[in-house]
């Protein structure tokens, strides 16, 4: 029998679903469509504005006329972790039991912030140190994904604003490599295929082999950055530059080629970001070679992009085309917004997907507690039903003095049930009274604690995403300011707190240069300096004191959502 199922991706420039009809060796796309969001609405894959990302999400359904409201939804962004570990060998329960605990060892995510679910992909049993004598723990290779609880809360309260159901929340870099079928001849089995998902806020890199992930990061910078870029080397409106971007201004125009020039820095260092990643993953292995490097996402089709990051990688270049491995059904889409779908729509065919995807990589961070009360809700309708059931049984076999006599004994005790509720709810309201009184003053308790607070968690994850890949942090400290809003820097940009770093990295002189660059792209740090600096081996290790002032970008916002 065939089954419909709805991926719905959430990105930072527009909300896109797309509906499969999933059967027996058949998968057909039935309906796909897309509707824009302004800038600031998703920011780093966080829903800020839940009610205008609901009223896309209306827009997109009635514009798209999908036939289900329930929907496989992706996350991701910094606070979102995709991550490998070795762990004692145990049964599923008890693991899952054990990863309540220790999942801090793995994600940076306190326990009770954390959602997360998890796969085997080796349970082959092994020393847990190889090389040792048998007689130590055995382990066996987990995929696990977290995310923190607050992406999860934004991203259902848009849904429930928009009148859908997530049956699950998958991580979208798991949905890429669902998306984007493995080569049919691919090499021997050290062989390594890198996906590049690069959207509008976030560029995604998912690395897979023989199949499985392997490593995956989010970079907090995108296609946006390069559109910025154009607009203010150029003084145009950001439209124009999009266009400019993509290469639909004739490129040997004067325009085109200001564009290029002005753009070829932003394209440099987001290669050379990608180019880290893979390489830190690189270093890792033994004897892996990459096969294919696909790119994928809106951003993808920037012209030049694909060849910047090519020339960093040796590799074959692939553009991910994800309607390939779909029949397609009676698309209401012109060639143009066709073309553009292909780039854009790889996530949502992934997350619809989701439902016939090998156990080994689909997994959902959907909260516990909403998943427990779904099943309850369910289990009410179906006693519902149960006892609509039976009463239509006795009314077709019962006599009527039967019924009569049951009617008379439930008014009854409908009758006494009524007098009980009543008596309950008087009792209930006094207590309530005084209650609502308590967390009026306890939440306004809070709201006083957190004012200013800032996420050192999201800090430091954006932190770890623009700093160069041959630096790297031996010591840092956080201070949260005692007085908000007071100048950070000489831009007058209110500062909440000061971080101070010691760095140690190579490169010299040079890498000190590309360390303020590079926190220079972190709108959440401003006024960064360095001190004592110091050079040795001839010009190649170097080792640094920095200081830089927290913006108010960094702040948590969790007074203002007690507030609400």
């Amino acid at each position: 029998m065939d089954s419909i199922s709805i991926g719905l991706d959430i990105g930072s420039s527009a909300v896109r679903a797309a509906e499969i009809e999933i059967g027996q060796g058949r998968r057909v796309l039935r309906r796909y469509a897309q509707v824009g969001l302004p800038h600031g609405y998703v920011v780093d894959g966080e829903i800020v504005n839940v009610p205008g990302v609901s009223e896309a999400l209306r827009r997109l359904w009635a514009e798209g006329g999908f036939s289900r409201t329930k929907v496989v939804t992706g996350i991701s962004g910094p606070r979102v972790f995709v991550r490998q570990a070795d762990v004692p060998a145990l049964n599923a329960e008890d693991l899952r039991s054990s990863l309540k605990f220790d999942t801090q060892e793995l994600i940076p995510i306190a326990m009770e912030d954390a959602s997360f679910d998890f796969s085997v992909l080796d349970d082959g049993k092994r020393a847990a140190n190889e090389g040792q004598p048998p007689g130590n723990q055995q382990t066996m290779r987990i995929l696990i994904v977290a995310a923190h609880r607050d992406v999860l809360r934004t991203h259902l309260a848009a849904l429930k604003g928009a009148g859908l159901n997530a049956i699950a929340m998958d991580a979208a870099p798991l949905a890429l490599i669902r998306a984007v079928p493995p080569a049919p001849d691919a090499g021997h089995p050290m062989g390594v295929e890198v996906i590049v998902s690069i959207g509008a806020e976030l560029t995604t890199v998912a690395v897979r082999q023989a199949g499985v992930p392997r490593f995956i990061r989010s970079l907090t910078v995108g296609g946006d950055n390069v559109t910025e870029t154009i607009a203010n080397a150029m003084h145009l409106e950001m439209a124009a530059a999009e266009r400019l971007k993509r290469g639909a201004v004739g490129s040997g125009t004067p325009q085109a080629a200001q564009a290029r020039k002005a753009m070829s820095v932003e394209l440099r260092d987001l290669a050379e970001d990608v180019r880290g990643t893979v390489d830190f993953f690189m270093s890792q292995t033994d004897g892996s070679t990459i096969e294919r490097l696909l790119f994928t996402g809106g951003a993808s089709q920037t012209e030049g992009l694909a060849a910047a990051i090519g020339n960093t990688i040796s590799a074959t270049i692939v553009q991910v085309d994800p309607f390939s491995s779909l029949t397609l059904g009676d698309l209401d889409l012109d060639p143009e917004a066709f073309g553009r779908a292909s780039a854009s729509a790889t996530t949502a065919i992934g997350l619809a997907l989701w439902p016939v995807e090998s156990p080994l990589i689909r997994l959902s961070v959907l909260p516990e507690e909403v998943a427990a009360a779904r099943r309850a809700r369910r289990m009410v309708a179906l006693a519902a039903t149960s006892v609509a059931g039976l009463a239509a049984f006795l009314g077709v076999v019962g006599a009527g003095e039967f019924l009569a006599v049951l009617s008379a004994q439930h008014q009854v005790t409908m009758a006494q049930h009524h007098v009980q509720a009543l008596t309950t709810e008087v009792a209930q309201l006094q207590t309530e009274t005084a209650v609502h009184s308590q967390v009026q003053a306890q939440a306004q308790m809070v709201v006083s604690t957190l004012q200013g607070d800032i996420d050192w968690v999201r800090l430091l994850g954006q932190l770890a995403a623009v700093m160069p890949p041959n630096m790297s942090l031996t010591s840092f400290q956080g201070t949260r300011s005692q007085a908000s809003g007071s100048p950070s820097s000489s831009s007058g940009a209110p500062g909440v707190g000061t971080l101070t770093f010691s760095v140690k990295g190579t490169g010299g002189s040079p890498a000190v240069a590309a360390w303020l660059d590079s926190l220079a792209k972190d709108q959440s740090l401003e006024g960064t300096w360095v001190t004592g600096i110091s050079i040795s081996g001839n010009g190649g290790t170097v080792s640094f004191g920095s200081t830089a002032n927290i913006t108010s970008v960094a702040q948590s916002g969790r007074a203002q959502a007690v507030k609400q």
